[in-house]
């Protein structure tokens, strides 16, 4: 069971001691707090300085679910690494990275973009993000009353696709993720991340907050610090209760660092 990261920083502090640190940062409701629209999710002026200052310090990296043109320009940080839809595509000043899914599950995905327009337009408050190599249903503005509606017409439009085996259905938080069957998550992007240039060498800390997240947490293990952003979590090293706690722990890392320089 992860322990409660601002009252264990001394066993933190421990594990990076001494060492080279990179940074890997979810984005929503890891640095920005909850938004009923994803466009409507902004970095705060204090945050986006603060990770900028960081990455003077470390490298830093920001891998998202959302399409990486969208997480790029978002954050608008130059020289960070980039990493969207996963994990599925990466970008940084010495690497690009897009990780192939093949043509049937591409082709499956397309099949699907007639029926989830069709949910977005007619359920009010559903929201559908076309991110090319995967999907995202999102259900947060709906309402309750109309959610069982909704998920029967969701249930009939993608059971098709599924049935087949090509693209996998992933529950986020008040979210659906349709994605192509792949060895491959965030987990595995970042352990690549570490084998590149400038994050070779480094013990990696990573904050998230969502179930795709804990494919991070698993595979960093023991070699890196994992942190969740809600509940605690089997998965993750450690935990902070809530999304604003995140900045309070990013100061104590950069003060950290500066102070072992």
């Amino acid at each position: 069971m992860s322990r409660y990261l601002l009252k264990s920083m001394e066993e933190a502090r421990s594990c990076l001691k001494d060492r080279d640190i990179s940074l890997f940062l979810d984005y929503d409701v890891t640095l920005t707090p909850v938004a009923g629209r994803p466009e409507d999710a902004r970095l705060s002026f204090q945050m986006k300085e603060l990770v900028r200052m960081l990455a003077v310090s470390m490298p830093v990296a920001i891998v998202s679910g959302r399409g990486l043109a969208d997480i790029t320009s978002l954050v608008g940080i130059d020289g960070l690494a980039y990493a969207g839809n996963h994990g599925l595509e990466a970008v940084a000043p010495d690497f690009t990275m897009t990780y192939d899914i093949g043509r049937a599950a591409r082709e499956e995905l397309e099949g699907l973009v007639p029926a989830l327009s069709e949910l977005q337009e007619r359920f009010k408050g559903v929201i559908f993000e076309n991110k090319g190599v995967s999907h995202t249903v999102h259900y947060r503005l709906l309402g309750s009353r109309q959610f069982p509606l909704f998920k029967e017409g969701f249930d009939k439009a993608v059971a098709p696709a599924l049935s087949r085996g090509r693209v996998r259905l992933a529950e986020s938080k008040r979210a659906f993720e349709i994605r192509a069957c792949v060895n491959w998550d965030k987990g595995r992007a970042i352990l690549w991340m570490l084998e590149r240039n400038r994050f070779r060498g480094t013990t990696p800390v990573f904050i998230g907050d969502d179930e795709t997240d804990k494919d991070a947490y698993r595979a960093l293990g023991p070699t890196g610090l994992s942190v969740h952003v809600g509940s605690e979590a089997d998965e993750a090293a450690f935990h902070l209760i809530a999304q604003d706690e995140v900045k309070v722990f990013l100061k104590l890392l950069l003060d950290t660092h500066e102070a072992a320089c």
